[in-house]
């Protein structure tokens, strides 16, 4: 039995390197059976930093080879394993069973000499020709708590090569086998797409791997890196099978980790609190803990008031956040309530995975900057923002949604309203022209209706200190020179290649920045010469008015000039064509960078030549691993550094706010009839540039919307955007009222009634459709038609009322973000707070922590696990995320990969916090007492959050 060194790991589930299959000198086909062979293997397990291995001899369990290995090596796991060969296939199929390391090695060796070898065996006369029945092997397995794996792909004896498809009862045979399978050991990292193509449409999706199948200690190799996140136990092992996907990668580093080792500095490491040498309480003790973080999610649970929130506050205390004030615990009447102000007692220090510390008094309110190394959503703030919906929400959405904006289509904006208003300036240059040709026809109508009447027949400085930090901190994180090994003999050959892959990737990196910059500045030139072209327009029309007003006064004045009009000459067709070409390149650069379903893009090129520099590399010894790793990460870091100082035009950078901050610091009847009809032609036009607003709205939007439906799927109320042309101005009945006298007969008499008639028009109205609309303008408009001798003073002010309901302001496009068929305003508290989430969590593209209390609060069971639980799973792939929930189920169904278990004893005050993963069973046994003796649903994953 090996004991579990690592079973309390209070980071909870991590990343580590496992190998499930791998044979010793005990298996009878080794080739190598030297008295060294274990020491070899060891030495070759650490050189390849893997942390657990499966010992899987073929038909033997060695429990004294096993029991050596561990003395040799404790800081590795070694689970106890057999490779079996059944009796289904052509062939043979084979099997492995992996048992738990804690199990009694002895035991177990006897255990399967008796039932496996002398009783259960067939054609055990050699080991060539040696199976088992496949249920004996299951029973086996089952009676001794082992997990199977089975070989599977394009691995040889796989149940794919072994197994084929050709008849039904083929198809029954192994869809019978995989029900009792655990795990698929995969030959091809190719094999993972098909089994998630076809496999896994037939049978439950279980986890895939990859091992080494080493038989030779002195050459140990694998295809791929086997990557499990848990911890180093049996029970960690188990876990990967309700989350097969988040637990499990194939490949050279699963993205969660990388992302953690190069951001280090936005993955809070560790929190410490503790009394400060002259406390004013000296007989209580709150706090006295120092508490590791994971880089994941971080689940915050325990009863009520046993600390979770005090925690919460804590972190975002030490991460000088923006929502402190909405605090639960460290707040005027509580902790630092006086004359007592416990909070005065304690110092609080974080710790930053780039190993920045910082420490805090928790008493300390002024934190001198206003930038947040972290997001914290208090419940009181999450309650104030969904019962109050502000100017925070939306700047919120706004900043999600422009963050999904790619780089190259923003242009010079930096925000989504600079965006929006790049975007639709061309439109609101037309509309704005529309309006002046309106304007003038009206005053025309005006005019002509007055002789038609028988009357008449008679904030910066912060972010460029926070970024200046910043860039010294990554100053001292350079990494450490490494000298170029010395040439080696009859490497060259490798130089020659490393040299080649080096300049093809430094070439395909310069061409895609390149190309990258062509873009950015192609649209930028576009959307200039479109507004330039709107321009041209109005000047144009400006002109032909002109021109005939020229002709006219000629001509009424009888002067001798050139009667030939005005020339303007533009260059308006050769900018068009110039806007057609560069539509055209930035087609050819997106196809150079993207490729097509035919070839290879630029990004396609750049991965594959950066994949067989890896493989290379791979090939040469460890002191040129080294270097090359030094080169990379020299490279990243100098990078990174590059990204931190920016350019001018590069927001949120150093060299961007530094600019900024200079700049701020320095720097008759046919005619009558025939005009009625012209002006309505200008309503359709003017209708038209707001319908094309909407498509502007909707090219914004629509990078959020494809990602919402990603994230929460074909849900039957769903969380989208809408745009539509509607009525906006809600006074619009009373406005337009005012200008009509109500004491003359005719369709407005009589104040009530002229209400009432208003607003009936208003509500048979299509706003969404423009002859409804120039209708409803009709219709209105028989307050002057019925009766011109009066109309003036009907309407003493015509143009003010024909201005009104012609320039169409009281009708504009709303996008609206909605669930189902209901507007935030409809929504509940709960929903509403479900809405912040997905932005915030799911939707956010910010990579600092975030730290939310008690998200699920209002929320039913069914918006928890078909909409909160997506949310939470998609924000820790790309951030830190801590929240604080009194269901621990939502912490399991979320695959959280530390919980933190808070109490308090209610007779000293002191809060403690205990920490470790899911599979831990101390954890386990916390989860259980929070749930009052229920046990966590810990197959919710596997049931995808289905409410029956």
């Amino acid at each position: 039995m090996q004991e579990d060194t690592k079973v309390n790991n209070l980071r909870g589930s991590e990343w580590h390197k496992w190998d499930l299959h791998i044979h010793t000198a005990s298996s009878y086909d080794s080739p190598y059976r030297g008295d060294d062979a274990d020491e070899l293997l060891c030495a070759t397990l650490h050189d390849n930093n893997i942390s657990a291995v499966a010992i899987t001899d073929h038909f033997k369990i060695d429990a004294d080879r096993i029991s050596h290995l561990r003395s040799l090596a404790p800081d590795i796991v070694f689970f106890p394993g057999v490779e079996l060969r059944t009796d289904k296939g052509a062939d043979n199929l084979h099997l492995i069973i992996v048992f738990s390391n804690e199990i009694d090695l002895s035991t177990l060796s006897m255990d399967f000499e008796a039932i496996m070898l002398r009783t259960n065996a067939k054609s055990n006369s050699s080991p060539e020709t040696i199976y088992w029945t496949f249920e004996d092997i299951v029973s086996f397995a089952k009676s001794h708590d082992g997990l199977i794996t089975i070989h599977a792909g394009k691995k040889t004896n796989g149940i794919d090569k072994e197994i084929s498809n050709a008849l039904p009862v083929k198809e029954a045979i192994k869809a019978d086998i995989a029900e009792n399978i655990d795990f698929f050991e995969i030959g091809k990292k190719t094999d993972i797409n098909d089994y998630y193509k076809w496999v896994f449409k037939e049978v439950e999706e279980k986890p895939l791997i990859m091992c080494s199948d080493c038989h030779d200690p002195r050459k140990y190799t694998s295809k791929e890196n086997l990557w499990i996140k848990a911890n180093l136990t049996f029970e960690g092992l188990k876990q990967c099978r309700y989350q097969p996907t988040e637990r499990v990668y194939i490949g050279s580093i699963p993205p969660a980790l990388d992302r953690a080792n190069k951001n280090g500095k936005s993955n809070i490491q560790r929190i410490s609190v503790h009394k400060n040498e002259n406390p004013k309480n000296v007989d209580i003790d709150w706090f006295d803990f120092e508490l590791p973080l994971n880089s994941g999610l971080v689940a915050i649970i325990g009863n009520k008031g046993s600390g979770k929130s005090a925690l919460s506050d804590i972190i975002g205390h030490l991460c000088k956040c923006n929502t402190m004030e909405n605090a639960s615990f460290l707040n005027e009447t509580r902790f630092r309530k006086p004359p007592k102000n416990f909070a005065e007692d304690y110092i609080a220090t974080i710790q930053w995975g780039d190993s920045h510390v910082e420490s805090i008094s928790l008493s300390e309110s002024n934190y001198n900057t206003t930038i947040e190394d972290a997001q914290y959503l208090p419940q009181k703030y999450i309650e104030e923002v969904c019962n109050d919906i502000g100017n925070e929400f939306q700047r919120e959405i706004d900043r999600v949604i422009f963050s999904y904006v790619d780089r190259t289509e923003r242009g010079t904006a930096t925000n989504l309203e600079e965006l929006v208003f790049n975007k639709s300036k061309a439109i609101s240059l037309s509309m704005q022209k529309l309006n002046i040709e309106i304007n003038d026809i009206n005053d025309t109508l005006i005019k002509l209706e007055e002789k038609k009447t028988t009357q008449y027949r008679i904030h910066i400085s912060d972010s460029l200190k926070k970024l200046k930090d910043t860039l010294e901190r990554h100053e001292n994180t350079k990494p450490q020179e490494i000298k170029k090994p010395e040439p080696k003999e009859g490497k060259s050959d490798y130089q020659d290649k490393l040299k080649t892959l080096n300049s093809s990737i430094e070439s395909l990196e310069t061409k895609i920045e390149e190309y990258r910059n062509n873009l950015t500045q192609i649209n930028i030139v576009i959307d200039e010469a479109n507004q330039l072209i709107a321009k041209l327009d109005l000047l144009e029309s400006n002109v032909k008015e002109t021109e005939l007003l020229l002709k006219d006064f000629i001509k009424k004045y009888s002067l001798d000039v050139d009667e030939s009009g005005i020339t303007l000459v533009t260059p308006k067709e050769t900018i068009q064509q110039y806007i057609l070409k560069l539509s055209n390149d930035k087609i050819v650069f997106q196809k150079s960078l993207n490729g097509s379903d035919t070839e290879d893009g630029l990004l396609d090129k750049l991965e594959k030549e950066k994949e067989k520099k890896s493989s290379l590399i791979s090939t040469t010894d460890s002191e040129e691993k080294q270097y090359q790793k030094y080169l990379s990460d020299l490279d990243e870091w100098e990078k990174q550094r590059k990204l931190i100082i920016g350019t001018k035009t590069t927001e949120d950078t150093l060299t961007y706010f530094q600019n900024e901050a200079d700049y701020i610091e320095n720097e008759l009847d046919t005619i009558y009839e025939g005009t009625k009809s012209r002006r309505d032609e200008k309503i359709r036009e003017l209708y038209l540039q707001k319908s094309n607003l909407v498509s502007v709205y909707h090219e914004i939007y629509a990078p959020v919307e494809i990602e919402i439906k990603k994230l929460l799927g074909e849900l039957e109320e769903s969380i989208e955007f809408a745009a539509e042309i509607q009525l906006e101005q809600s006074d619009f009945a009373e406005t337009a009222l005012s200008l009509i006298n109500q004491k003359y007969a005719g369709l407005f008499k009589g104040k009530s009634e002229a209400y009432n008639k208003m607003n009936q028009l208003l509500r048979r109205t299509e706003f969404d459709n423009v002859d409804s609309v120039i209708d409803f303008i009709h219709d209105v408009l028989v307050v002057v038609d019925e009766d011109l001798d009066n109309s003036t003073k009907k309407v003493p002010d015509k143009k003010a009322l024909y201005n009104l309901l012609c320039c169409l302001d009281y009708i504009g496009v709303s996008f609206k973000l909605k669930m189902g068929e209901r507007d935030l305003e409809e929504l509940s508290p709960g929903e509403r707070g479900i809405v912040l989430l997905v932005f915030y969590l799911a939707l956010s593209q910010n990579n600092i922590p975030i730290i939310i209390d008690q998200p699920e609060d209002n929320l039913d069971n069914q918006s928890v696990y078909s909409k909160l639980v997506p949310c939470i799973c998609e924000a820790k792939k790309k951030r830190q995320v801590i929240i604080v929930s009194h269901n621990p189920n939502i912490a399991i169904a979320c695959d959280a990969e530390q919980i933190v278990y808070c109490h308090m004893d209610k007779n000293t005050h002191t809060i403690t916090y205990e920490a470790g993963a899911i599979e831990n069973s101390i954890v386990k046994g916390h989860v259980v007492d929070v749930l009052e003796g229920t046990m966590p649903a810990f197959n919710l994953r596997q049931r995808k959050y289905t409410q029956k």
